[in-house]
């Protein structure tokens, strides 16, 4: 099989008490932001349906999980280039989120291709793990983002055993709200960020300046991350900061990342 280059990118969209935080004002910002570097493969967190609109609007050449589960309109979702992708299946799973409609999203894809002889597939999963200020970690002292890093390991370990595939490529990404013990945990279990497979330094990526008074007061954060297995090989990474847009709007409170992959190698 060839290698194939593809783009990936994982996109907290930022609500406010439910809805899109500076809308309609960021409305031409994310056009832009999307429409510059069209991913092949768009993960985002804080979905909404004003938001979906706008990504559609961006990519008409994508495609995304249509599921009745709530979730997937207004937590995240996965959306994937038709031209380039079909989707096999999907899911959502359970681990641990406080937030009732949050999930591990995933979908398995595979790559397009005149071969016959084999077919690459990608496992691409997204989640939005816990704020550490939530009410249940005061109050407790224990760190959820730990226990669902953990689940989240477990959940694509099996998947991989359920897919059995020797060579699946698996990408997991989001806002994982921590910088530290989600990345170190995942990277245990073979699953390494993008950034340190490249030798390249964790720039932050919350807040992104311009935002509101609350978000601005915030500490610089490395919250959001790709992380990938050793059959998805990244090329070139980086985060969206300080994009120059329509308006002088931030597209959102946190900053896009984003990395080029190689997939369809055998090692």
């Amino acid at each position: 099989m060839n290698v194939q280059r593809i783009s990936v990118m994982t996109f907290n969209m930022w609500k406010v008490d439910g809805y899109p935080g500076n809308w309609p004002d960021r409305q031409v910002p994310i056009l832009e932001c999307l429409r510059t570097f069209t991913p092949d493969i768009l993960c985002v967190q804080e979905l909404h349906p004003l938001l979906q609109e706008t990504i559609l609007q961006a990519l008409p050449s994508h495609t995304y999980v249509k599921d009745i589960f709530v979730g997937w309109q207004t937590e995240g979702n996965i959306y994937w280039n038709s031209n380039l992708f079909e989707m096999v299946e999907y899911g959502a799973i359970d681990i641990g989120m406080m937030e009732p409609l949050r999930r591990l999203f995933w979908v398995l894809l595979k790559l397009k291709t005149s071969e016959t002889d084999t077919t690459q597939q990608i496992l691409v999963s997204t989640a939005h793990y816990t704020w550490e200020g939530h009410a249940e970690e005061c109050a407790s002292d224990v760190n959820l983002r730990k226990q669902q890093a953990r689940r989240t390991v477990a959940a694509l370990k099996d998947l991989q055993l359920k897919f059995n595939d020797p060579y699946l490529a698996v990408l997991f990404m989001g806002d994982l709200n921590e910088n530290f013990h989600p990345r170190r945990i995942l990277r245990e279990a073979g699953f390494n960020d993008c950034f340190d497979a490249l030798r390249l330094p964790a720039i932050p990526t919350q807040p992104q300046r311009p935002s509101i008074a609350g978000e601005d007061a915030l500490a610089d954060s490395t919250l959001d991350w790709i992380m990938q297995n050793k059959y998805a090989r990244p090329i070139l990474a980086n985060v969206l900061r300080n994009l120059i847009c329509t308006g002088g709007y931030s597209v959102s409170d946190h900053c896009p990342v984003m990395c080029i992959y190689e997939v369809g190698f055998r090692l």
